[in-house]
């Protein structure tokens, strides 16, 4: 087969992030597909949730907690990850979330690194980073 390639559709993962209509009418205007994620897939790893390799991706908030994840080891962090998406679309999405003042505490690109990461494993990075820049910013 000559010329084959593949292609990855445009997603976005929302992770502990209560009012998803804003950004589902964004995504949706932009042909995104959105992945509520709940806490029962909170081990699983990105590249499993993104393909949907997991039973409880479709269903919205509604899957049991797996027996490892209890509420009091949850983040309380919401999360959006960013799954190949075009400059293009990224940036637009970026600023509309900035400019209709969506909350969402931190965002993610997913990578060919952070891929193969569980969704715990990305949150505990955010928050390595997250700290790591306070700290930056209270030395200046």
């Amino acid at each position: 087969m000559k010329g084959s390639f593949i292609v990855f559709m445009e997603k976005l993962i929302c992770f502990q992030i209560t009012n998803t209509r804003e950004i589902e009418r964004l995504a949706s205007n932009m042909k995104i597909r959105v992945i509520k994620a709940d806490a029962s897939i909170y081990n699983e790893t990105l590249d499993n949730i993104v393909n949907g390799k997991i039973s409880s991706v479709n269903s919205t908030f509604s899957a049991s907690i797996s027996p490892l994840v209890t509420e009091n080891k949850l983040p309380a962090d919401s999360i959006l990850i960013f799954c190949d998406l075009s400059e293009k679309h990224l940036n637009r999405m970026l600023f509309e979330l900035k400019s209709r003042k969506v909350q969402i505490d931190l965002k993610a690109i997913l990578t060919p690194t952070n891929r193969k990461w569980t969704l715990r494993q990305l949150h505990d990075e955010l928050e390595r980073e997250r700290a790591s820049i306070f700290i930056n910013n209270k030395v200046q």
